[in-house]
């Protein structure tokens, strides 16, 4: 795996790809700290752990040992529930008995126990698990609490189940995040630049190929979405119950597609469109976050510590573009001996526009940067992904991130449709436009996508519930509109602020409705707008 790619960036390397940033990342109370481990449960132990009787329902007979396998429930911290099941390798062809692992939390309800609701946090990448081991109190109000045991687990891909691998030395990983390479780089977009990229690209997906194995074909999005109904099942529950965040909400839409009439109360906040080509999703996120960014400076112009000089945002914007074009031609050294380039910037900027409370933050690194101080940025962008003092990961999140979306959704190898691509992008993005533009890692993956972009309507399915933010920047509002139309019992709540996920973060206006329908299986007639 090289690393000639990095003056172009992490962006580049996601580019068209759905998801530019880890899309999983949610909103957490400001006291905890994101991250594994950053909370205890409050859940009494009970000592045993939790029974589940399956459902014994009728399948092929390829699925039939998956679905009648006896799953060994162990009792694990803090009173949860720990399980891994087999499931198929792949669930189009079974009856070839190649199986993979997915891993399972499970936070007991705290009174009589109405059933079970799986969690995603998004990603795809974030470990379900590992965010209801350590949030589980934070994700889902006290009331649904009080009846459903709250199911996190790790898709296929991710973490403690069958996990992408793309290395055996983490500092081949990180170079490749932000390594600059001697030497002048070549015009961004030329000839030279884009097949340095695509290069690059083949010899990332090679690596994924000889360290993760076979089941790097079959790491998708379809074939996560059919765990989750192996995992209904086994739970014992003829519908399924479903909070997504992010790409979980396009994991939920999948299930919907899939399975309509094994769909419970579904709540999808903070929409994929499930329709959006590769590079429809990266001009989303291109918009996004650039909105994100000058509703940031508005407010960073409001307050007698804001970096920037300008007096309006429109000159301030430019001030942000001509900081990352100095980055990009002389990066700045930390004092640990790391160069910091546009891309590293860029992903410390994205890191904290998930919330109006990392906005002090991000204050703090451009004021650090502009200072001559690359430190603060690279602690930021270390953060995000998950990188420890050591230099390891703290997992796989972004190997999971590039494995899943490149089987999702075909990407663009022409080298003028890129080059087109990125002046769209540069229309709906003036100052991050280069960040979203260039090769995806996608063009040179190992496997074709399995997975057509394509409406979903779910015919037949429960009420299903899509919450969108008007100023999410990692999955901009559109995309909410988008699905909650394409689900024939789709229904929209629409909320007027800033971040990435809207349920649980106290307002009301989101949060009855949510918490009525999973209480009662009453959702609301009609769209909500104005929350």
């Amino acid at each position: 795996m090289a690393s000639r790619l990095r003056r172009s960036g992490i962006a580049v390397a996601l580019a068209a790809s759905i998801a530019v940033a880890l899309s999983g990342c949610i909103v957490l109370p400001p006291n905890l700290v994101p991250g594994p481990g950053g909370t205890t449960p409050t859940t009494p132990a009970t000592g045993q752990p939790l029974e589940f009787t399956p459902t014994g329902e009728d399948v092929d007979a390829g699925l039939e040992p998956y679905y009648a396998q006896d799953v060994d429930w162990t009792l694990c911290a803090g009173g949860y529930t720990c399980g891994t099941i087999d499931a198929p390798m792949d669930w189009f062809t079974p009856e070839d008995g190649r199986s993979i692992e997915v891993s399972m939390i499970i936070r007991p309800a705290d009174g009589e126990v109405w059933g079970s609701m799986l969690y995603n946090p998004g990603g795809p990448g974030g470990s379900g698990l590992e965010y209801v081991r350590s949030y589980a109190d934070y994700l889902v109000a006290p009331e649904v609490l009080e009846h459903y045991n709250l199911v996190g687990f790790d898709p296929r891909g991710v973490g403690q189940s069958t996990p992408i691998t793309c290395y055996d030395d983490p500092s081949t990983l990180y170079d490749y995040l932000w390594e600059i390479p001697e030497g002048p780089a070549p015009e961004p977009l030329s000839d030279e630049a884009l097949q340095q990229q695509l290069d690059d690209a083949g010899e990332f997906g090679d690596a994924c190929l000889q360290y993760t194995g076979e089941a790097l074909e079959f790491m998708g999005t379809e074939q996560a979405a059919s765990d989750m109904d192996l995992m209904r099942a086994l739970l014992g529950e003829e519908h399924l119950q479903y909070l997504g965040v992010s790409y979980g909400t396009l994991l939920g839409a999948t299930y919907a597609d899939l399975f309509p009439d094994h769909v419970g109360r579904f709540v999808l906040d903070a929409a994929v469109a499930p329709d959006a080509t590769d590079a429809e999703g990266t001009l989303f996120q291109a918009g996004g976050f650039e909105l994100a960014l000058r509703n940031w400076m508005a407010d960073c112009l409001s307050v007698g510590t804001c970096p920037f000089t300008a007096g309006d945002v429109d000159g301030a914007m430019q001030q942000v573009g001509t900081l990352l074009s100095d980055l990009e031609a002389s990066p700045l050294d930390a004092s640990d001996g790391r160069q910091l380039g546009s891309s590293a910037m860029f992903t410390a900027v994205a890191a904290n526009l998930y919330s109006p409370s990392q906005w002090g933050t991000l204050r703090s690194v451009f004021a650090d940067v502009l200072n001559g101080s690359a430190d603060s940025a690279f602690a930021e962008a270390d953060r995000y992904y998950g990188v420890n003092p050591d230099g390891t990961f703290a997992d796989n999140s972004f190997e999971a991130l590039i494995g899943v979306n490149c089987l999702d959704a075909p990407a663009v190898t022409d080298f003028d449709e890129v080059r087109a691509n990125a002046e769209a992008i540069r229309a709906v993005a003036p100052t991050l436009w280069q960040q979203f533009s260039g090769m995806s890692t996608c063009a040179a993956w190992p496997f074709a996508a399995t997975r057509e972009p394509h409406v979903i309507t779910a015919p037949g399915a429960e009420p299903i519930i899509v919450i969108g933010g008007l100023n999410d920047p990692a999955t901009p509002y559109e995309q909410s509109v988008s699905l909650a139309d394409q689900l024939e019992s789709g229904v929209l709540i629409s909320v007027d602020a800033e971040g990435h996920s809207q349920y649980n973060q106290g307002n009301a206006c989101v949060d009855d409705p949510v918490n009525e329908y999973f209480l009662t299986g009453t959702a609301p007639s009609g769209d909500i707008d104005g929350c």
